[in-house]
């Protein structure tokens, strides 16, 4: 026991890359290459200062030519300043491997920007948690972001966990190369980010000013939201932070005044931010809850897939994809794969921006304080038409593609609900069939209708709270009688009209 106080309270000199690699055969790693943090020194019993000791386990295993395995036996291993990996480690393999992200946990005693500025390429982060809060000193809150990440190309992400950040959980920054990344078993970004409330703002247009607020000194930034009001259109975007200032998109839809209640969300539990490298994401089965803006942000990326997960209890929405203003880099051909959405704030999904997007099958719980039911709970701060025209989504059995105002997508509809007409022939009434009501959500919707047999009578087509064809919905239209013809009714919000069109009845 002796030896370890030793070790642990000794002033270490510094340390360069040719003294770490001297040191490449030291009995404190193990011939397979595992380099046991406490072999370094290190604790991890909630009390002692652990910096130290693992930043010099950190140096140690990236200062091998081979890498390795960073070994993190179970315990809580508090910390007053945050680990660095080394840029000239960036393309050693370590692996960071601990006993699950329940029992071995890395927290702050003291405040600091973030825990873990992780560089590197392949290798793996796995069963550890990284948490911005000190739970030795009622889980105060010190940490902005669990851990920072840049030149992590090839990396696994399984079973880890980045929770209380104070504004995200885990951030990868537009920097270097980050291709490749995969976040799968269970990994979670929870409680992340937090909530500004007041009431001593003014502004139109694009701008808001505070009377006593200072954006930047409470770590608001470009990607958080302003939220005033309730329903659609209550939420914002901000671009830009100045003294006593933000800049928001799309505009204000109502003057904002000094007594007027506002919230500022700011955080999530993943943020991939924009970059020219930054491709090809997997995210399976993880959960994002409890984040005060979005569980996940995805900003201008190629390939970010996202196959099942928990979206739950975000302030904001569940996944927010190419956000930011109209003109930033787009998130290209990326997919939402039976993913679960719960008790989100505003919206299940935000699409600002996406291309080549597909949507399968999600589950859509109706959010707190936002969008509707369904489909209308995916959906864009800008509305802008071209941020979904090539965004399918299939939901229920049917498939479901963006149609701009005023005209229809040149997107065929596959797989569309089916009615079918057949009555005896010599039916003494018109048949009457009548169509859904109005969509609430972006996306097309189309109707067919299959008459096998009108039974010798018109089929009548009616509609309870839109028109039909531009008529009253109640009057509704008339197609002919006849064997063997499709009708075709689809929805053209501009004229908050369904339209219809039939073939020509065969002979």
């Amino acid at each position: 026991m002796a030896f370890w106080k030793k070790a642990r309270d000794k002033e270490l000199p510094p340390r360069n890359k040719e003294d770490i690699v001297r040191e490449m055969w030291s009995p404190k790693k193990t011939a397979d290459q595992l380099f046991n943090v406490k072999a370094y020194g290190a604790i991890g019993d909630g009390k002692a200062d652990d910096r130290k000791a693992l930043q010099k386990a950190v140096d140690a295993a990236y200062g091998t030519l081979k890498g390795g395995n960073l070994f993190f036996p179970p315990g809580l291993y508090r910390i007053s300043g945050p680990i660095e990996v080394p840029e000239w480690g960036a393309g050693a393999t370590v692996s960071w491997i601990g006993h699950s992200s329940e029992t071995t946990r890395i927290a702050p005693s003291e405040p600091m920007d973030y825990l873990v500025r992780m560089r590197g390429g392949s290798g793996s982060v796995k069963g550890i948690q990284f948490m911005g809060t000190d739970p030795e000193n009622g889980y105060t809150q010190l940490v902005k972001v669990c851990m920072v990440a840049s030149d992590v190309r090839d990396k696994l992400f399984s079973g880890a966990a980045f929770m209380w950040g104070a504004v995200h959980g885990l951030q990868i920054l537009e920097e270097g190369n980050n291709n490749l990344c995969v976040f799968d078993r269970l990994c979670q970004f929870s409680q992340n980010g937090s909530v500004i409330e007041g009431s001593g703002a003014s502004g139109r247009g694009t701008n808001i000013s505070f009377m006593k607020l200072d954006p930047a000194a409470r770590d608001v930034h470009v990607g958080a939201y302003f939220k005033v009001g309730k329903g659609e259109g209550s939420v914002y975007h901000i671009d830009e932070v100045g003294p006593r200032s933000i800049t928001v998109s799309p505009p204000l839809k109502e003057t904002i005044s000094p007594g007027t209640p506002y919230k500022i969300h700011l955080g999530c539990g993943l943020q991939t931010d924009r970059g020219s490298d930054n491709n090809v994401y997997g995210i399976y089965d993880c959960h994002f809850v409890g984040n005060a803006a979005t569980g996940l942000m995805v900003r201008g990326l190629y390939g970010h897939h996202i196959q099942g997960g928990n979206f739950d209890s975000n302030g904001i929405a569940g996944i927010h994809i190419g956000s930011g203003a109209i003109n930033t880099t787009p998130a290209y051909s990326g997919s939402i794969n039976h993913s679960y959405f719960e008790n989100n704030g505003y919206a299940n999904v935000l699409l600002d921006y996406a291309a080549g997007l597909s949507i399968i099958e999600p589950l859509l719980a109706k959010p707190r304080d936002g969008m509707g039911d369904g489909l209308a709970s995916i959906t864009s701060l800008y509305n802008e038409e071209y941020q979904y025209d090539t965004t399918s989504i299939l939901y229920n059995g049917r498939l479901h593609q963006y149609v701009p105002e005023g005209g229809r997508s040149p997107l065929d509809m596959k797989d569309e609900p089916r009615i079918t007409v057949n009555r005896k022939n010599g039916a003494s009434e018109t048949e009457t069939v009548k169509l859904p009501p109005a969509p609430t959500h972006k996306f097309s919707e189309e109707v067919e209708i299959f008459v096998e047999h009108s039974g010798g009578q018109e089929v009548r087509l009616v509609c309870d709270n839109a028109k039909v064809n531009n008529r009253p919905g109640s009057e509704g239209v008339l197609a002919p009688a006849g064997i063997g013809y499709k009708i075709t009714a689809y929805y053209n919000r501009s004229d908050k009209s369904w339209m219809v069109s039939h073939t020509t009845p065969l002979s």
